[in-house]
């Protein structure tokens, strides 16, 4: 991944959905108008910047920032598991979440920590090789330096990159994405995400 550099970094906005030459009705009335709090328009998307080896003390570690959410993965191992166990032909994986107390307007109001932590486990156990390093474990340490929302996603992508960087044996890398469900079926394509293990979350909303 390139640095910054000083440069700014590349971002990516997808244009209006196009079914055989016709534009995909607005969700909205007033999707042309509507600006989110962040700034941006309806179709939008958060601008993203990602590098690894953020943490030269760890294993291998990663940076990503996607819009205002900001997230750096550190990864440790593998190591010898400190807990007594029998000899097991795979090894285990460790996945903690945490944030910082500024992380959030309110201090110390981040997201529960524990299913954060449970949810990173379940995205990323399936595409870790865990029979490359018996009787030892990996240990993925998720901070939340600022939370400015899809913070499960950015956690997770995040954490994918870092275990490559660790040189952890993958099967492939895992990409997420949060999708709001507007009171509307729910309608995503997939055809783009061939090549990587692929973690939805779904938001329900309201209006």
């Amino acid at each position: 991944m390139a640095g910054k550099g000083g440069a700014t970094p590349a971002t990516y906005s997808p244009s209006l959905t196009t079914v055989k030459g016709k534009k995909k009705p607005p969700i909205f009335a007033d999707d042309a108008n509507w600006v989110r709090s962040d700034g941006r328009h309806f179709h939008e998307c958060r601008p993203a910047f990602l590098r690894t080896n953020a943490v030269n003390s760890a294993s291998g570690s990663a940076y990503a920032e996607f819009g205002n959410t900001k997230v750096i993965v550190s990864v440790f191992g593998p190591r010898e598991s400190k807990k007594a166990m029998m000899y097991s032909d795979v090894g285990r994986l460790n996945c903690n979440v945490s944030y910082t107390t500024f992380a959030t307007v309110h201090r110390n109001q981040g997201s529960d920590s524990k299913e954060l932590s449970s949810m990173l486990y379940k995205a990323l156990e399936g595409a870790i090789i865990l029979e490359s390093f018996p009787k030892t474990t990996v240990d993925v340490f998720a901070l939340v330096l600022e939370s400015g929302g899809s913070d499960l996603p950015v956690i997770i992508s995040c954490a994918s990159l870092a275990l490559a960087d660790a040189g952890i044996l993958l099967y492939d890398l895992v990409a997420a994405v949060s999708v709001p469900r507007l009171q509307a079926p729910l309608s995503i394509c997939l055809r783009h995400f061939f090549s990587v293990a692929f973690y939805l979350v779904l938001e329900e909303v309201f209006p």
